[in-house]
């Protein structure tokens, strides 16, 4: 693989931030930067001398077969071949968010949704398969900002900020928030098909008032946690104590300790309070969470 640095800086270099590091994209072909463009669009705030560069990428293609392919480099990293421009800026995506959340980068993260309403947000924690990417799309569909669907980093101060990478819907989403709007994010100019019959897609296409601010984080909402007795559509608080060791298998540092990983969430703990909430009716649940943080 060639170093991604010989080429990574130059005409139309696209720079982002995320947490304290910053990310580099650049391609010699100018109908590759012309589309991360729209796929980057609402992250592209610049490199400061605050942000240090975690990684770089280049995106190229090479003609291994009629049609092409692409390549995606970036230092230190095997290059990924894929066959679409958008599949390769679909992985620079996830590759960033990889680079971001490395323990190294010295962000604070949680495997979780990040949503906000009036500037109040919400983190929705879970297992894989706990609803919680079913409720994200219900809160939604209800008028919540949608920030992140996957992981959120957290800030000082109380607050949340969802990691640059489109919301990802599974086909199973598509009877829960229906054909017609199905249909309407297909067409939003930065969504990208899933090999998996899915979408990524900018919840901010659909309403132009962006997704990369902040929140307050109002409330953290466990669902299927281990021992919850909270029953169907019910919310049940949590003490601090609890809650800190529910959060800690979600907490992207986790691998540094449990020590280390509760003693950066300990101030989230104090702060902001917790809950189980019972799987039940998706309205009831939309508005228990309404409820607690006062929307």
């Amino acid at each position: 693989m060639r170093p991604a640095a010989k080429s990574a800086v130059g005409h139309g270099t696209l720079r982002w931030t995320a947490g304290c590091v910053g990310f580099e994209l650049f391609s010699p072909d100018p109908s590759v930067m012309d589309r991360a463009r729209v796929v980057f669009g609402p992250w592209l705030n610049g490199v400061s001398d605050t942000h240090p560069l975690k990684a770089r990428f280049v995106v190229e293609g090479e003609a291994l077969q009629a049609g092409g392919r692409w390549r995606v480099l970036m230092e230190g990293s095997d290059a990924a071949t894929v066959d679409t421009v958008d599949l390769a800026l679909a992985a620079v995506e996830y590759r960033s968010i990889v680079e971001l959340l490395d323990p190294e980068s010295g962000v604070v993260a949680l495997h979780a949704a990040l949503l906000s309403r009036h500037g109040r947000g919400v983190l929705l924690v879970g297992p894989k398969e706990a609803g919680k990417s079913t409720l994200a799309c219900a809160l939604w569909r209800a008028g919540w900002r949608f920030h992140s669907d996957d992981s959120a980093v957290l800030e000082e101060g109380g607050r949340a900020r969802g990691v640059p990478r489109r919301v990802s819907l599974r086909p199973t989403s598509r009877e829960l928030i229906g054909e017609g709007l199905w249909n309407r994010i297909a067409s939003l100019p930065a969504t990208t098909r899933t090999a998996a019959g899915g979408m990524l897609f900018h919840p901010c296409e659909m309403s132009r008032d962006g997704n990369q601010e902040s929140a307050e984080v109002a409330a953290v909402i466990f669902l299927a946690r281990l021992g919850s007795t909270a029953p169907a559509g019910e919310l049940e608080g949590l003490d601090a104590a609890r809650a800190l060791l529910a959060l800690w298998p979600y907490c992207h540092g986790r691998d540094a300790g449990i020590g280390a990983a509760i003693q950066s969430l300990q101030p989230l703990a104090d702060r902001v309070p917790m809950f189980d909430l019972g799987r039940g009716h998706l309205a009831t649940m939309v508005e228990r969470i309404e409820g607690v943080i006062g929307t």
